[in-house]
């Protein structure tokens, strides 16, 4: 998928109670969704990548079940943290 700031935008503000005005919030108060913010680590694939992370986003300073996943490639310049998806888990 190719992300764009203006598709983030609009899967942000199409979760859950859909406001234009929804925004993703460093801190979230805790709600009844258990968020996941998971790190896991594997050999190269052959592609570079080694690794995923699964973090659920705060909007509007609360927990939710909106999951962005990213992929942890390595190069030649260190670790890349590239986006992979973003959907409700």
């Amino acid at each position: 998928m190719q992300w764009t700031p203006e598709l983030i935008r609009q899967v942000i503000k199409s979760y859950c109670e859909c406001s234009a005005g929804q925004k993703v919030t460093l801190n979230g108060e805790p709600t009844d969704i258990h968020q996941r913010k998971e790190v896991t680590r594997w050999q190269d694939d052959g592609h570079g990548s080694i690794g995923e992370i699964w973090y659920d986003l705060n909007i509007d300073g609360y927990a939710s079940d909106l999951t962005a996943t990213f992929y942890i490639e390595e190069g030649p310049d260190g670790l890349t943290v590239r986006l992979n998806d973003i959907h409700v888990m």
